[in-house]
């Protein structure tokens, strides 16, 4: 199966199922053309499309059906062959291919031109899990449904909200799509799981509107001769390394006595099944060897449990490190494990 953006009249092959509303897509399935017409193409994109559906055609002899497509109207036998390309998006754009984006060090290429975006992902107007899609919607609270899960498309980071009322389809695709987004960009960005009523800094981010920016990216300021001498400068070379009169001879047994006592006070910070360091209400239980399975209702999906960080479980104080929970998507029940 082949994939095609109608551009001025030609035929450009894409890899992402990503279909603007203001252009025309081709989808070549050998025996099966489609010709999807988004709502807002213009009158010669959607000749132009014809004319090269026909053409592929004409080319394999004129044995293949021509289908044509309306936005919002995709039967089930159209999705399932885009599916395979990953989730299939609809977004406000006339040009698909300028969503596309390169990594570079820092933020990734194109993060000037960025416009946040948020995605609508329902079960109710499909057959199966496997014709869902992503819809776009206004990037507003407004547009949040209790019955539905999004996925707000941040540039740097991904998040995803579910609903309180929302089914296990919608988490298991949201999870699976922001996972996709992540890996476009080579892991530029990390997912976020919000449950509403939990959702504070999802709502915010909301609230900033489609063109904040979020960077992660650290500028470090380089060193010059040419750099006029700051009073910080001055001030830190006038500081004099303190020396003792007294001199050992450091022994093996010093050194084992030392890391000895720094793993003392970093388990005594924290640490899972230590009182008042951790959060009792978090249910913790030996790692089992294989597969990790959820302790409550014994589910083995990894889709199924969710991994994050565990901010009332601090393993090391210096560099501040934190331990991992998880969360089964089938019962709801939060573990960590030591």
């Amino acid at each position: 199966m082949k994939l095609f953006l109608v551009d001025q009249g030609n035929l450009s092959e894409i890899t992402k199922p990503i279909f603007s509303t203001g252009d025309v897509y081709v989808v070549d399935d050998d025996k099966t053309i489609y010709i999807w017409i988004g709502n807002k193409a213009s009158v010669d994109e959607k000749t132009a499309g014809a004319a090269q559906a026909r053409t592929l055609d004409q080319q394999r002899g004129g044995a293949a059906k021509i289908i044509t497509v309306d936005e919002n109207q995709e039967p089930s036998a159209f999705l399932k062959i885009i599916n395979p390309m990953g989730a299939m998006k609809v977004v406000e754009k006339n040009i698909a291919k300028t969503l596309l984006k390169d990594v570079s060090t820092g933020d990734w290429a194109g993060f000037e031109e960025w416009k946040n975006i948020l995605y609508r992902v329902s079960s109710e107007e499909f057959e199966g899990i496997n014709s869902m899609k992503m819809i776009q919607v206004p990037f507003t609270k407004e547009s949040l449904d209790s019955e539905d899960c999004f996925v707000a498309d941040l540039g740097n980071k991904v998040y995803i909200w579910q609903g309180q009322a929302c089914n296990v389809k919608e988490k298991v695709k949201a999870g699976q799509w922001a996972r996709n987004i992540d890996a476009e960009r080579a892991g530029a960005q990390n997912e976020r799981i919000f449950e509403e009523g939990d959702d504070s800094e999802f709502l915010a981010a909301l609230e900033r509107g489609v063109n904040y920016k979020e960077s992660d990216a650290v500028q470090l300021r380089a060193e010059s001769v040419l750099e006029p001498e700051t009073e910080a400068d001055r001030t830190v070379a006038e500081i004099q390394p303190e020396f003792k009169s007294e001199v050992r001879e450091v022994t093996p047994n010093d050194i084992k006595s030392e890391i000895n006592h720094i793993k003392g006070i970093s388990a005594s910070s924290a640490g899972p099944g230590i009182p008042g360091s951790v959060d009792d209400s978090i249910l913790t239980i030996e790692k089992s060897e294989g597969r990790r399975r959820c302790p409550k209702c014994g589910t083995e999906d990894k889709l199924m449990i969710h991994e994050s960080v565990d901010k009332s479980n601090i393993i090391l104080d210096y560099p501040r490190v934190y331990g991992k929970k998880f969360k089964c998507g089938e019962c709801g029940i939060e573990w960590r494990e030591k």
